[in-house]
């Protein structure tokens, strides 16, 4: 492999980030449906407010062990999480998160 192919792909693994993206847009697809605010979602996985904010934006760095913890606690599926469509808000389930 030449010197700038090399360079194309360290330059796209550095913009790539699309577990990152696919993982944001999983969690708030989730939170959508499960029609909470920002903050009461990341509580019901018992995620530090600071925390959920963070992996919300482009300087998030989640290790897969975080995704798959926030996962299970909200009782869905890794490899779903990272796979979720957009949801539209749906304040009718709201409850759904207390019973898991």
């Amino acid at each position: 492999m030449g010197e700038k192919q090399c360079r194309r792909k360290a330059a796209h693994a550095a913009q790539g980030s699309t577990l990152r993206r696919a993982s944001q847009a999983g969690l708030e697809s989730l939170r959508l449906e499960s029609g909470l605010s920002r903050r009461e979602f990341a509580e019901r996985p018992r995620i530090p407010r600071s925390s959920y904010f963070h992996l919300m934006t482009s300087a998030a760095n989640p290790s897969l062990d975080y995704i798959e913890l926030i996962a299970e606690r909200a009782g869905v599926d890794p490899l779903k999480l990272l796979r979720r469509p957009p949801a539209e808000p749906r304040p009718d389930i709201r409850d759904t998160w207390a019973a898991r």
